[in-house]
């Protein structure tokens, strides 16, 4: 955030963002995902997305290779996310 328009940025304040218990529209920081700066594309990228994992799911079996199932364990992140592991992908139309 900017000083110019937030005194103390880096402190968290939520008040900043409410007016009567309501959350407020502040246009000065309103973000590039929205509006007229809205990607034109977003949907047709998400839609395309889509489609090649839904194929991927139709066309072929995923299965982890060696232990099964493989250990749950988690890596040290701020993402919760299993340890990498090795998987085979087997064509369904064989």
């Amino acid at each position: 955030m900017d000083e110019s328009i937030y005194p103390r940025p880096e402190l968290i304040i939520p008040e900043r963002h409410l007016k009567d218990g309501q959350c407020i529209k502040d246009d000065r920081i309103t973000g590039f995902s929205v509006g007229k700066r809205a990607c034109l594309g977003e949907n047709l990228a998400r839609m395309e997305v889509f489609m090649f994992f839904t194929t991927l799911m139709q066309k072929f079996q995923f299965e982890p290779e060696g232990v099964y199932p493989p250990e749950i364990r988690s890596q040290t992140s701020t993402l919760r996310a299993p340890l990498p592991y090795k998987i085979r992908v087997i064509d369904r139309c064989v």
